[in-house]
This record gives C-alpha cells, sequence and structure tokens, in this order.
C-alpha cells in the first residue's frame, strides 16, 4: 500500500512542474528564498559591528515592521485590483534596490552607519508588504484546486530550508566575505526572481478568477452575487466585511495568532528554561534544533499525502500540539530534556503542517477578489504574535508557568468555534 501512495505522489508532483506557470514562479521563489536566507542574521550582525549596542537593532527591527504595518493594507488592496505578478514585480524591485544600495554604501569610502540600515529595513519591510499579499493570491490562479495543498506544502518546505540554513550562511559569509556580499547574493536572487517573474507574465493566465456557481441558488441570491461581482469593492476595509461573512475565517486567524504568540513566547522563554533548569544552553540548542526538525517534517508531511486535509481537524491539531508543549514546559523539572525535545517537534510539526492546511482552505474558500486582502491580514497578523510573544515572555519572566497556562487556556477557546465553524460559508455563497 505504502509504495503506490508514494508513486502516486512523486507522480504528482512531477506533473506540478511540468507546469510551466508554477515552474516558472516556484524557480524564482527558490531563488529568492535562498538569497534572503542569511538576511536576517547578517543585518543583525552589521548593526552591532556598526554601534557596538543591542539599540541599532532595534531600531532596524522597528524600520521593518512600522513599514510592514502601515503599508499592510496597501499591500492587499493593490494586489486583490492589479495584476499580481506585476505588483510582485514592482515590489521585488523595491527589495532589490533597498539590498543595492546599502551594498553600494557598504563598499564604499562612506562608513556604514546605523541609519543606512534602517532605510534599507524600511523599504526591504515596504517591498515585503507589498509582494506577499499578492503571492497568496497568485497561487491559486497558476494551480489547480486540487494540486492547491501540495503548492503550498512545497513553498513551506522551501522557507524551512531557508531558515535551516540561513543562520549557517551568514556566519560563513559574514567571517569570510563580509556583510556586502551578503547583500549582493540577495540582490541576485531578486534578480533571478524578477527574471521569472517577468517571464511568468508572458505565460500566466488564472485559472480562475470568479467563484463558481452554487450547486442550488436562488434568484434572489443569484441577483446579489451578480450586483456583487459587477462592482467589486477594492477597499481595504471591504476585507473586514468579508471577514464578518466568514467567522470561520475570523476565529481561525484569531487562533494562528495565539499560536503565534506561543512561537514568540517559547522563543523567550525556552533558552531561561534550558540555562535554570535543564542543565544550560546546549539544552536549548537541542530544543530548538527539534522545533526546526519538527517544522521541516510538517511541511514533508503535507506534501506526501493525496488527500485534502481540512481545516476542521487541523485546527485542534495545531491547538493540541501547542497545549502539549507548554504542558510539557510547565512539568520540565519532571521530565527528561528528550521528552521535551519530542514535545518541541511534535508542535513545530503540526504548526507547520496546519499551517499549510490553513493556508489551502482560506485560498480555496474566500473569494478571490478579496483573497490578497484577507491574506495580507492574516499574514500581518500572525507575524505580529511573534513579537508580541516574546514581549509577553520578557514582561513575565518570574511566572512563566501561570503565562503558559493562561495561553494553552486561550487556544482551547479559540479551537472551539475556529473548529466547529470551519467549513461554513464556501466562497460561491459570497
Amino acid at each position: 500500500m505504502t509504495r503506490p501512495v508514494l508513486t502516486a505522489t512523486l507522480k504528482d508532483q512531477a506533473a506540478m512542474f511540468r507546469e510551466r506557470r508554477f515552474a516558472t514562479f516556484f524557480t524564482g521563489h527558490v531563488v529568492s528564498k535562498l538569497g534572503d536566507a542569511p538576511v536576517p542574521v547578517a543585518f543583525a550582525l552589521a548593526a552591532y559591528q556598526v554601534s557596538h549596542s543591542a539599540a541599532a537593532l532595534t531600531w532596524v527591527l522597528l524600520s521593518l515592521w512600522g513599514a510592514r504595518f502601515f503599508l499592510v493594507a496597501t499591500g492587499g488592496r493593490l494586489a486583490d485590483r492589479h495584476d499580481r505578478v506585476k505588483v510582485m514585480i514592482g515590489a521585488d524591485l523595491l527589495r532589490l534596490l533597498a539590498q543595492g544600495a546599502l551594498a553600494v554604501v557598504a563598499v564604499s569610502p562612506l562608513p556604514l552607519q546605523s541609519w543606512h540600515l534602517c532605510l534599507s529595513a524600511a523599504l526591504y519591510g515596504a517591498g515585503t508588504a507589498l509582494y506577499n499579499p499578492a503571492q497568496i493570491g497568485l497561487t491559486p490562479e497558476i494551480v489547480a484546486e486540487d494540486r492547491l495543498q501540495r503548492a503550498n506544502g512545497l513553498l513551506s518546505l522551501v522557507a524551512d530550508v531557508g531558515f535551516l540554513l540561513g543562520p549557517v550562511l551568514a556566519g560563513v559569509l559574514m567571517s569570510t566575505v563580509g556583510f556586502s556580499w551578503v547583500l549582493w547574493l540577495d540582490v541576485a536572487s531578486f534578480a533571478a526572481n524578477l527574471a521569472c517573474l517577468v517571464r511568468l507574465t508572458r505565460l500566466h493566465t488564472p485559472l480562475r478568477r470568479t467563484a463558481p456557481a452554487p450547486a442550488a441558488d436562488t434568484s434572489e441570491d443569484a441577483a446579489e452575487t451578480d450586483a456583487t461581482d459587477a462592482d467589486p469593492d477594492h477597499r481595504f476595509r471591504a476585507g473586514f466585511a468579508v471577514m464578518a461573512r466568514y467567522p470561520w475565517f475570523s476565529f481561525g486567524m484569531a487562533l494562528w495568532f495565539v499560536v503565534s504568540l506561543g512561537i514568540g513566547l517559547t522563543t523567550v522563554a525556552g533558552p531561561v528554561i534550558a540555562v535554570e533548569s535543564l542543565g544550560g544552553a546546549g539544552a536549548w540548542s537541542v530544543l530548538a534544533t527539534c522545533l526546526a526538525i519538527g517544522s521541516l517534517l510538517g511541511s514533508l508531511a503535507v506534501m506526501s499525502t493525496t488527500k485534502q486535509h481540512p481545516w476542521k481537524a487541523a485546527a485542534v491539531v495545531v491547538t493540541l500540539g501547542a497545549v502539549l508543549q507548554f504542558t510539557a514546559l510547565t512539568l520540565r523539572d519532571e521530565l527528561p530534556t528528550a521528552v521535551l525535545g519530542a514535545t518541541f517537534a511534535l508542535c513545530a510539526l503540526t504548526t507547520a503542517a496546519c499551517g499549510i492546511v490553513w493556508d489551502t482552505a482560506y485560498q480555496s474558500e474566500i473569494p478571490e477578489r478579496y483573497l490578497s486582502r484577507l491574506g495580507s491580514i492574516d499574514n500581518f497578523v500572525n507575524a505580529a504574535g511573534i513579537p508580541a510573544g516574546m514581549l509577553l515572555g520578557g514582561l513575565f519572566a518570574d511566572h512563566y508557568d501561570t503565562v503558559f497556562l493562561g495561553v494553552s487556556v486561550l487556544l482551547v477557546l479559540l479551537c472551539v468555534p475556529a473548529a466547529r465553524l470551519a467549513g461554513q460559508g464556501r466562497k460561491a455563497t459570497a
């Protein structure tokens, strides 16, 4: 039984790459992600080298996330209103300019200063705020719906590999050729992705731009749908109206915010607990490795199956994985490090796998004309949850057990409506 399923899976993966639109998009995506991989660590090291304090890194991060925050509405609105591939091209040109200009300064006689890093980070963040929503909406346009979950799995796998290789690449490049070459590598990767996107404009014909007609539709509902399609509302706030129409999406997004908050909390609490209760920094290295491996396995697990997993089950699974990890952290004095590592790996696995299921669910069920705006909100809310969790971990360092319990309870409370409402209100009824 296993061999036929594996053979079918591999054939299906190969069929995806025979589709020129996806193959072109994916090639550029892989090159771009590999170029991006060492940038976060390299920026952190460069910021410290420039100012010899953590303040510069703080300002760089504020510049990056501030730009993303202020353009979250613009990114989703542009991607829903205009050709998504062209929006991605413009966004990558902006990011190429940000990194290229900084690379020129880094190799020039001018001394590299903190404001150079901040300006580059702000432009980079602006480009990312424009690029990500367009990519979220583009994927279901170039991939058939029955292969959408696999495509999302491949994209997630690339991100996981980049996350694993990034610190290593940054360390090697910074210690050998220097910061400027990290930037030039990123510039080259953006140029390669731009070439693929330009080619995609010649190949790109959306597979589906409108929601399919419902099986049983009253004349009144049909008239309302036709009126909506004839006069689409491209304002960003229209996305919030759709969220009210799709309560499963709203509760799902709230659940993912708390999951992301838990990730940020673990990032701060994990090293502290490892040093104080598990024998030192080496224990945290083991736990962090388990997180990386678990995330990679989660992406592979979704890719290796032929089934489309429902969000209803995934909401429960991701909650159980996170609650189990926080329970193990609470019982850290009674559990060996190996057991803690297993719960960390399981939590990362369920988070990665269920994240792919979530992306596929709303890409399949949300009306296409709102997809990038809701994707932009979802992307930012998830990203904002991580620093919020880090802040929580720093403020309540003496009360971790209480915080773990509170986050676990909140996860369960949000999981119930998220799972119960999942699958209601398909995009055909919007």
